[in-house]
């Protein structure tokens, strides 16, 4: 039995949410209308963010090192003129002072058209190039200065010309977690009503912000847990006025849905949207009006993105779909047990209808080097009908 096809069963026996009936492993589905895929950016951990610019442009803001922020630099804009296939190196919305790195990220495009970012990061004493492995990592983020470093405010800033040059704004002075770490952004900034922004940073919880001059600053609308058990968030609204969030688990490493019919200054759980291992995720409204869920897959014998298709209420979904294999998912194909490390996705609708999801993976058997992924596609018909 294919992998999928046992995850599947699962979910669907755990009465996650409702879903389609499971019947066949993937390699049994039809092919999609559109699949197309390519190594978007070479040698990036990347954890993309996309959005639409006005002119039709998609841009990604991303982490341009392979490795996890373990070295100073600061996150780049990336656009693409041809819908995904082919990327060029744009500006860098806030430059790292030296000693520190600009690596986490918030961005989206304004109804007004102006592209806005948050960005935090951490003290680092490397400079680039660093070839440390994952292995690496993980021992070095237990010893000094690694172990005692603290996340930065986040910067905000905006963008008038595609993301080509930046106005750069105060960060923001939100109290400190007692560790002294400060809350850092995730996800995707969108508009609310009345001209507002949107936008969730996260420390021990998810805390939904809001900005009504334009990204400029930020103030706290409400929490999304208190549980001090979730992190990654990402949000969006629905067409009747809630706000629908999924919540990486810290615990469970699950995402659980959330909605606020009241802005965002209060939330209450929906349960889970996927099993464990399989996060963090990305929300995107689809020209039909429907909620595409996009998510990571990290379970043993499964690396990868999965996604999920939502009615507009976000409260029946559809099951879950492989969009991306990653394999091996490493780039030591020869180890024993080979470190691996990939997900993150971003899909956002281009201007012809087309589905474009970017990702990052640590290597595949084609191209064993950390890059960001892309993939333009259309769903299947039956599952577009919710079939």
């Amino acid at each position: 039995m294919h992998p999928f096809t046992r995850l599947l069963i699962v979910l669907a026996a755990g009465g996650v949410a409702p879903l389609a009936p499971v019947a066949a492993a993937p390699a049994a589905l039809p092919a999609l209308p559109l699949y197309e895929r390519y190594i978007g950016v070479d040698g990036a951990c990347a954890w993309p963010r996309l959005s639409v610019l006005p002119n039709g442009d998609l841009s990604a803001l991303i982490w341009p090192h392979p490795n996890h922020g373990f070295v100073q630099g600061a996150a780049e804009c990336w656009n693409s003129a041809d819908g995904g296939r082919t990327w060029q190196r744009t500006g860098v919305p806030v430059p790292n002072d030296p000693g520190f790195n600009r690596m986490n990220s918030a961005a989206g495009v304004a109804d007004d058209g102006t592209y806005v970012v948050l960005l935090s990061g951490w003290p680092r004493p490397y400079l680039p190039p660093w070839t440390g492995t994952l292995d690496d990592e993980a021992t070095l983020g237990e010893t000094p200065p690694f172990k005692a470093a603290r996340t930065l405010q986040a910067v905000p800033a905006v963008s008038h010309d595609g993301g080509r040059t930046w106005e750069r704004y105060p960060a923001l002075t939100e109290p400190l977690e007692p560790k002294g770490n400060a809350l850092v952004p995730f996800g995707r900034i969108s508009s609310l009503p009345g001209g507002e922004l949107g936008a969730m940073l996260y420390y021990s919880d998810p805390i939904f912000f809001t900005s009504a001059d334009h990204g400029r600053t930020w103030h706290r609308r409400g929490p999304v847990t208190t549980d001090h058990a979730h992190n990654e968030t990402t949000w969006i609204r629905l067409a009747n006025g809630d706000l629908f969030a999924a919540a990486r688990g810290a615990e469970n490493s699950c995402l659980d849905a959330y909605r606020s019919t009241d802005g965002g200054a209060t939330w209450q759980p929906e349960g889970p949207l996927t099993l464990n291992g399989q996060h963090p995720a990305d929300l995107t409204r689809l020209p039909d009006g429907r909620i595409l869920l996009s998510y990571g897959l990290r379970n043993p014998g499964l690396w990868g993105v999965a996604v999920r298709f939502g009615d507009a209420t976000a409260r029946n979904w559809s099951a879950p779909m492989v969009l991306v294999d990653f394999e091996t998912s490493s780039d030591h194909p020869q180890r024993a047990d080979p470190r691996r490390d990939g997900g993150y996705p971003s899909t956002v609708v281009a201007a012809d209808g087309t589905l474009v999801t970017a990702y990052y993976c640590r290597g595949i058997p084609a191209h064993y080097r950390y890059h960001m992924g892309v993939v333009r596609w259309r769903p299947l018909p039956e599952i577009a009908d919710g079939k």
